[in-house]
């Protein structure tokens, strides 16, 4: 293996390497949709569609037992089998017409839990999938090779709030710090596919100049392959010591360390592109994250994220609540939709990171139109049980309509007609699991005040059609929210806006009833606010947020501990623009 590791950022070429500064000054102007054009700048990037597979066995657990070991430029072919932690990252998207797709390499730390790097999720829209137990991920056509591993979605993601991707774009001789991330996958990896174990935090015995590494990953043999080259190799390389590694100027030595040897008339076994997010390996115990280098592959030692350093910080994302993203492409990241007068849906892809520059947007697209012929639109997911995101739209007379996806940001099948008399209610909202028993239910506001509860039988119809009742006196509520699971215990709520400005919360017992039957005030002050929202996560913290458009148009965040505790709850301002749309959903 050789070289360049980051998909983001080279250290060198900066003719090719520098970006202009994040349009908007830092905040995302929705009126004008200016976006940065960062994708087209990812090395290891292919054009063209790919085909993702869906989540699930695909055969043997491993693609082989054991592999031959011919030289591949100072490495050697590696099988799965003999690294059961190491995962394929793979991401495809859409931008007008074209399409495109990268990958990158991770580590298993939990059987729901992956360990990479932060430019390998958090900078790049698109469909995602985790890819264990494969030999090769691509065949010589660019399409994923099936018959044996595992596949999985990424739910949502965690980014070390350091990482300075923004700094990065705007100088690209700045210092790549704190590149770290974890997927939050929504389906466990089987238990073949063991957890790789982690270099504890403050221990320094690893990183002795001339220790033994070993490196591994799906990248390519070299900075100018073109061909997608995705064989999991190996290699043994020599950690540096720090004066070796500062040559640079770029490197920080509590928090990296850089191993290997090379020159650009000898080159030795490095990282290269698609090896990013990988491991640095002493004695299998993993003591670095694969992060950036020089061009070409192997001219130079790679840098790696160093794990003494972050050890704690990555563990603690283990116990974090679970929560459901807003996700509309399928990259664990929530993403917003938005509808204007004209009756067009156009979808803002969230970059999973709030400190991007952009306030945590990536970029958008329009993805619908006519939509102005219905009176409420909003969004549910896992109604047919199948955990993907679907769209809900009524019209004026009382007819309710579903619109399915695919999971990958595209409708499929059309509008089905799945309600009327619908018209008659004052408020209308969605949950995801308020019984505890994963299934979707609507919960809707009679003008007497009653709140009933309407649940899907998990494949696309209704288990009550008639509603159940669970609440009245709901009259005092000008706006609805519902967060899921606000707390963190697992039991979903419902928030309300009252005409003071104040919000309440009403907790479900996930049995049909109320754990707090007269609600808990959580805030003052929001009356101003146009629309609330709660998708999930969006600084990137993996808790969650709530966004807010206030009375001049302006998106504020506000962020808590996972726990229904306000975090910052001053509301930073992350976007402009956005009162002209009379739905963000």
């Amino acid at each position: 293996m050789a070289g360049l590791a980051l998909t983001g950022v080279a250290a060198v070429a900066p003719a090719t390497s520098a970006q202009a500064a994040p349009a908007g000054g830092g905040v995302y102007d929705a009126a004008s949709s200016s976006q940065p054009d960062r994708f087209k700048k990812l090395p290891n990037l292919h054009k063209g569609k790919l085909t993702l597979p869906e989540p699930g066995a695909k055969g043997r657990t491993f693609e082989s037992g054991t592999v031959a070991s011919p030289k591949v430029f100072q490495g050697t072919l590696a099988s799965a089998s003999e690294f059961p932690y190491i995962v394929g990252i793979v991401t495809s998207f859409q931008d007008g017409p074209d399409y495109y797709w990268y990958w990158c390499t991770g580590t298993i730390i939990a059987p729901n839990k992956v360990l990479t790097a932060a430019h390998c999720t958090a900078d790049g829209p698109g469909t995602t999938r985790v890819i264990a137990g494969k030999d090769q991920l691509f065949d010589s056509n660019g399409q994923i090779i099936g018959g044996s591993g595992f596949v999985a979605e990424v739910g949502s993601t965690w980014t070390h709030p350091g990482w300075n991707i923004a700094d990065q774009y705007e100088n690209p001789y700045s210092p790549i710090v704190d590149d770290v991330s974890v997927l939050t996958l929504k389906q466990n990896l089987p238990s073949a596919y063991t957890p790789v174990s982690l270099s504890a935090q403050g221990d320094q015995s690893p990183y002795v100049a001339g220790t033994a590494a070993q490196i591994a990953g799906y990248g390519v043999t070299s900075s100018d392959d073109a061909a997608p080259d995705s064989r999991l190799r190996k290699a043994t390389v020599p950690m540096q010591s720090n004066e070796v590694c500062d040559d640079t100027g770029l490197y920080l030595a509590d928090r990296m360390i850089c191993a290997g040897s090379g020159t650009d008339t000898t080159p030795r076994s490095d990282t290269c592109g698609g090896d990013s997010g990988g491991p640095l390996l002493v004695n299998g115990v993993q003591v670095g994250i694969t992060d950036w280098g020089f061009e070409p592959c192997g001219s130079s030692p790679g840098y790696y994220e160093r794990l003494s350093y972050y050890n704690n910080s990555i563990k603690a994302d283990l116990t974090r609540p679970p929560l459901v993203n807003a996700d509309w492409s399928g990259d664990g990241h929530t993403d917003l939709i938005t509808r204007d007068t004209a009756g067009n849906l156009r979808l803002y892809y969230g970059a999973g990171f709030a400190n991007n520059g952009d306030g945590g947007f990536y970029m958008d697209q329009q993805i619908g139109n006519g939509w102005n012929i219905f009176s409420r639109v909003f969004r549910v997911y896992n109604w047919n049980g199948d955990k993907k995101p679907s769209i809900m739209a009524m019209k004026p007379s009382g007819e309710l309509f579903i619109y399915d996806t695919d999971g990958k940001g595209n409708f499929v099948g059309g509008a089905r007609k799945i309600g009327t008399g619908w018209q008659g209610f004052t408020a209308l909202m969605v949950t995801n699991n308020w019984l505890g028993n994963n299934r979707p239910s609507l919960m809707v506001r009679k003008s007497n005040g009653d709140l009933v509860r309407y649940t899907s039988n998990g494949a696309g119809g209704w288990e009550n059609p008639f509603g159940t009742k669970i609440g009245s006196g709901w009259n005092g509520f000008n706006l609805f929210l519902t967060p899921g699971a606000w707390k963190g215990d697992g039991r979903e709520v419902l928030i309300g806006r009252t005409s003071t400005g104040d919000l309440k919360m009403y907790q479900s017992d996930s049995k049909g009833g109320w754990t707090n039957p007269f609600g808990t005030k959580i805030g003052g002050g929001w009356g101003g606010f146009k629309n609330i929202m709660v998708p999930g996560d969006w600084s990137g913290d993996n808790m969650m947020d709530m966004l807010g458009v206030d009375s001049s148009g302006r998106m504020r965040l506000y962020t808590t501990n996972g726990y229904g505790q306000w975090i910052d709850s001053s509301g930073a301002v992350i976007g402009t623009g956005w009162g002209g749309f009379n739905l963000v959903f």
